[in-house]
């Protein structure tokens, strides 16, 4: 793999990632795009060139949606600031298995004598071979809504729990992060508060999460309110001329 394209949403993320290239990797070449139009004609231009995505998951639904068809036979790398459950569950949704933290990669711009090791997702995407190996997918349905692309996933989830986290638990976890008090949600199951708070813990671990406000609120299913890019009528985007997904909202915390 000689050309390599880098889309995100945080130029600092997109400038960083470049700089890495251009310090460890001077042979390939690097595209990075400011714009979803340019990325689009950067893919149909560059076909064998790898992509990196430096966003978080689960705030680009739609983007992944509008890409479906362009990211089944390339080598695709995601770098996120956090993985929330839910994230991993929509990269494995759109067959994306290579992922890796912001903060993983901070190894790669410091001293050589440090020799520390990169992230395994990142030396498969930069070394391994061009081949990709085709992840399971779902079919996709063109006519799909905004709300149906969301609850597809969010079922996705739902049905794809790890071991030791069952529907009911993951349930209530969901209401909690709808906004209910654990005090009510103990009296209408018949739990001691206390218990609430133990199964929040427990099972936000299962699931590769601390038990923070932010990570019970983000991590565990979808919102159509913290989407940062808009919905893409026509999902395929056979022609770049189409009306295209573009970049909306501002940075959640």
């Amino acid at each position: 793999m000689r050309n390599v394209i880098i889309y995100g949403i945080n130029w600092t993320n997109c400038y960083a990632l470049q700089s890495i290239f251009k310090q460890k990797y001077p042979e390939k070449c690097v595209k990075t795009c400011n714009s979803l139009t340019a990325l689009l004609h950067s893919l149909s231009d560059m076909p064998d060139a790898g992509l990196i995505l430096a966003l978080n998951p689960h705030e680009h639904v739609y983007l992944f949606h509008a890409l479906q068809t362009r990211l089944q036979n390339r080598k695709v790398l995601v770098v996120a600031d956090r993985l929330y459950y839910i994230d991993r569950c929509v990269l494995q949704y759109f067959g994306v298995m290579d992922y890796v933290l912001k903060d993983e990669l901070s190894c790669a711009i410091r001293s050589d004598r440090e020799k520390l090791r990169l992230p395994e997702a990142w030396l498969r995407f930069c070394h391994r071979p061009q081949k990709k190996t085709v992840a399971a997918t779902y079919a996709f349905n063109a006519g799909e809504t905004p709300e149906e692309v969301l609850f597809n996933i969010n079922q996705y989830a739902w049905w794809n729990l790890p071991p030791g986290v069952t529907q009911a638990k993951y349930a209530l976890l969901i209401l909690l992060s709808s906004g209910h008090p654990a005090i009510e949600l103990a009296k209408k199951f018949g739990l001691g508060t206390k218990t609430v708070s133990i199964y929040r813990k427990k099972v936000m671990y299962r699931l590769g999460m601390d038990s923070s406000p932010l990570s019970l609120f983000r991590g565990l299913k979808l919102d159509a309110h913290l989407q940062r890019t808009a919905f893409a009528h026509n999902p395929g985007v056979p022609d770049d001329n189409c009306a295209l997904p573009i970049a909306v909202g501002k940075t959640h915390h």
